[in-house]
């Protein structure tokens, strides 16, 4: 009986072999995409939190330090707006919240043509305590995840632009 059930269940699940389905995250499809998303360079990004989220896409998008010539250059516009929440009688607020917008544009550095362009955002929350270090530090702590997450964003949508591409100049 057991035997008639692995055998319905291979036979059900033999389309999708051919579906061309592959998990985005599985660490063999990163490493299938790390060769092509090394060849992207990251122009510089103004102001100090432009400049962790570029150094932030050059780890994400190189992680293993491959030497590859780029074939790509990535510009990011990045905009970042404080907000505050929670306002209080006496005009102080008790929260915050920071909204991140980045647009970006990766352009093939052999026919400088753009190739790609998209925009995301990111949000995130803070608590302003009454201590203005802790304050700062819980500011920061939030401009913080949101490179995070805009460099986890921005690494996807590349990644899966990437896939969708002609193989054409790929090994």
């Amino acid at each position: 009986m057991s035997w008639s059930r692995r055998a319905l269940f291979g036979v059900l699940m033999l389309p999708l072999a051919g579906c061309g389905f592959h998990p985005m995250y599985s660490e063999e499809q990163m490493a299938i995409d790390e060769p092509e998303l090394a060849a992207i360079a990251v122009a510089p990004i103004p102001n100090r939190v432009g400049q962790q989220l570029a150094l932030s896409l050059r780890e994400a998008l190189n992680p293993e330090g491959l030497a590859v010539d780029p074939r790509y250059r990535l510009t990011v516009a990045l905009t970042m707006n404080r907000v505050d929440l929670g306002i209080q009688i006496n005009a102080t607020s008790t929260s915050g919240r920071i909204d991140a917008y980045a647009t970006l544009a990766l352009v093939q550095i052999d026919t400088s043509k753009t190739i790609y362009t998209s925009r995301t955002q990111s949000t995130a929350y803070f608590n302003i305590l009454t201590d203005a270090y802790a304050a700062q530090v819980a500011e920061d702590d939030a401009r913080t995840r949101t490179v995070r997450d805009l460099t986890a964003e921005i690494r996807t949508r590349l990644a899966l632009f990437l896939r969708e591409q002609p193989r054409r100049g790929r090994g």
